[in-house]
């Protein structure tokens, strides 16, 4: 093992740890509010904004920026509220172990999937192999073990292939 494993290894283990501390909920909670706050803002936003022009609380192009800022705060609040309450019935409950355990493992896939991403990222960027050695890179036991988990996952979606996909006879992308 080299420093780079060490690194990934030890990311690996504090998101074990936020896992374990936060729990299964809490951390399905905060995607699932980030995710949905992002997706409504823009729905919301439109009503903060006629309420601000409205009122004169804010110029144009303040009341845009402060409109979608309060209808993420807002989204992203009552789903977390909505989670806590959630949470702290099941930790009231025997589950709670149960919640704290699947929380660390969700919290380590979360971490790895990152870290994975952040890898393939990397990789196109540094084509020389400036920051970390290629020498480092092939040591490495869980580089290039991180580096495929997000293509193997998003693989029919060719996503990463540097080639365009091949145009076969009844195949959807040959349109």
């Amino acid at each position: 093992m080299n420093w780079l494993d060490i690194t990934l290894v030890c990311l690996a283990g504090l998101g074990f740890v936020k896992g374990l501390f936060d729990g299964f909920i809490k951390q399905v909670v905060s995607l699932l509010a980030l995710v949905l706050a992002i997706y409504f803002c823009g729905q919301i936003a439109l009503w903060f904004q006629a309420f601000f022009m409205e009122s004169g609380w804010f110029s144009g192009k303040t009341s845009v920026v402060m409109s979608y800022i309060i209808g993420f705060s807002l989204i992203a609040g009552v789903i977390s509220l909505a989670g806590w309450v959630v949470d702290n019935v099941v930790d009231a409950t025997p589950l709670g172990i149960l919640n704290h355990l699947s929380g660390g493992i969700l919290g380590v896939l979360i971490t790895t999937f990152f870290l994975s991403l952040f890898i393939n990222f990397y990789e196109t960027i540094d084509k020389e192999n400036k920051l970390i050695s290629k020498q480092t890179k092939e040591n490495s036991r869980f580089y290039y073990f991180t580096g495929s988990l997000v293509p193997t996952l998003y693989a029919p979606f060719h996503i990463f292939d540097k080639n365009e996909p091949e145009k076969e006879e009844g195949n959807l992308l040959s349109i």
